[in-house]
């Protein structure tokens, strides 16, 4: 525990004294050339936190982060959680419009960005001066403060009496089937317990090497493995953002003695597609981890040929906590190969029907959860918040079943929401946009089979005299690529409707040419 009266935080992760196991010195990160030890990434986001307290940051306020993967990602991330202060991960993926949205949702009054995120967001920023700009690396290049200056503070170190584990610490935010994203509340506490039962679960060792492959600022690349490596004083290898290459992932691993390792599904189809497992010395990793989507048998067959000695699980989880929900050992994989698995060690799950009684194996229903990892709320959304925890319960929703040895099974989600390429894509929030677009009458969205990223989206829309690529345009300049529906079907007559008006996405008929575009 933290010498202090409040509480143990997120910062005591790293802070890895003289009397510790590990010791300072020991190798926290790593990312390119570069090795930081625990003491230099404890000392480093202590002078980020006296610089940002020197430039005015007070204990509460929001701090958003727009960058890729690097090094001052994570410092930023301990240097607000020694403040007190509450981190918002931006999506680097994400338009300017969708950034705005952010940033007013959360209140952020604090921006890092990199030189993308500048680029991005410099259009938010000039219509927002009451945001502060702080540029990562070059990116200041006169806008706010550079990072560099905060990092040279030689200020005093927040006080360890200044956060207590109930202090909200982290916005997550994810999309809703109301069309705009909500920030997922959790606090120190909340992050710590979904750090916690990993370490068991995942049976880490501080030996353990992870290759993170995934974004910071994604729910699952922060949270997962990451954080209860670093408890345990484990070494994380940071992969770079963006343009995916399995050689140079799997060299990675090759290079630096990956032991653990997450993709998601899609992921890991490019991974055995490309021949890539084969082709480097990978005989260190002990674990894979795969989820977002259910793994064929083939493919796990696949990958068991190619790396005999790895175990590869399948995992469910949500950006709501915990990340890890469920997941499907090694040793049932091939038995059960549809399911996800059992509760982590510390999630309760259960199917139920709509009154939340629990329903018998086989029988389809709503898939709830409740653990100490789950956010308080959503951030300002008290009324989204009652309907989404009861009486300590989350309802995820997707919908789901158990078999008659208590494995769960996905069977669709409630909120029709789709996994393109590993992400999570929200048919509504696309269908906002659509519906803002001043020749487009009506306008549906639906998740449909993708040979390589599992489903993409494919709209169905109505319009006198619409131009479907100048539509497509017109949503490209509004969202995230990967939300950008891949396939277009321009209706004439209007979409099919319930008696209520909702439309019947069921009856939307998707042609196999559509289908494979």
């Amino acid at each position: 525990m933290a010498a202090t009266g409040v509480g143990y935080s997120v910062a005591d992760l790293i802070r890895k004294g003289p009397l510790s196991r590990q010791g300072p010195e020991r190798i926290a990160l790593v990312f390119g050339e570069r090795q930081v030890s625990y003491g230099e990434l404890d000392q480093r986001s202590d002078r980020v936190a006296a610089g940002l307290a020197e430039a005015g940051f007070a204990k509460g306020e929001r701090a958003a982060i727009l960058s890729y993967n690097s090094v001052e990602f994570v410092e930023i991330f301990f240097a607000v959680a020694k403040l007190g202060g509450i981190l918002v991960p931006v999506n680097y993926m994400l338009r300017p419009a969708e950034v705005e949205y952010a940033l007013a949702d959360s209140g952020a009054t604090w921006l890092f960005a990199d030189e993308h995120g500048i680029e991005v967001a410099a259009g938010v920023l000039d219509d927002h001066p009451e945001v502060r700009a702080i540029g990562i690396g070059t990116a200041a290049g006169g806008r706010g403060i550079a990072y560099e200056e905060l990092a040279a503070s030689t200020g005093p170190a927040p006080g360890l009496d200044l956060v207590s584990p109930s202090d909200v610490l982290l916005l997550q935010y994810t999309s809703g089937t109301t069309g705009f994203p909500k920030g997922a509340t959790h606090t120190h506490a909340t992050v710590l317990f979904n750090a916690m039962h990993q370490v068991p679960d995942f049976k880490l060792t501080e030996d353990d090497v992870y290759i993170c492959a995934p974004a910071l600022c994604w729910a699952a690349g922060l949270h997962n493995i990451v954080m209860p490596l670093w408890w345990i004083g484990g070494r994380v290898v940071l992969q770079p953002s963006g343009g995916f290459d399995p050689d140079g992932l799997c060299e990675a691993i090759a290079a630096e003695g990956g032991t653990v390792m997450i993709v998601v599904a899609s992921v890991l189809s490019r991974l055995v597609s490309s021949g890539a497992l084969e082709r480097h010395d990978l005989s260190r990793l002990r674990l894979l981890a795969t989820g977002g989507e259910a793994v064929s048998l083939q493919m796990l067959e696949t990958v068991r040929g190619a790396l005999p000695q790895t175990d590869v699980l399948q995992v469910y989880g949500q950006s709501e906590f915990p990340t890890l929900m469920a997941l499907l050992s090694a040793d049932r994989a091939l038995e059960k190969p549809a399911s996800t698995g059992k509760a982590t060690s510390l999630c309760e799950l259960r199917v139920v029907d709509s009154e939340g009684r629990e329903l018998p194996p086989n029988e389809h229903g709503d898939i709830i959860c409740r653990s100490p990892a789950t956010m308080i709320g959503y951030w300002e959304k008290p009324e989204q918040t009652a309907a989404t925890i009861v009486d300590g319960w989350l309802w995820t929703g997707d919908r789901g079943y158990t078999d008659e040895d208590g494995f769960l099974y996905i069977a669709g989600r409630s909120k029709e929401m789709y996994i393109s390429g590993g992400l999570n894509v929200y048919p509504a929030e696309i269908e906002v946009v659509l519906a803002s677009h001043p020749d487009v009458s009506e306008a549906a969205v639906r998740g449909v089979p993708h040979d390589s990223l599992g489903e993409v989206g494919c709209a169905f829309v109505v319009g006198e005299g619409l131009d479907l690529e100048q539509v497509e345009a017109f949503c490209r300049e509004r969202l995230a690529t990967y939300k950008v529906p891949k396939s277009w079907v321009l209706r004439a007559e209007p979409l099919p409707r319930t008696a209520s008006g909702k439309p019947e996405k069921h009856r939307l008929e998707v042609s196999a040419e559509t289908a494979g575009a």
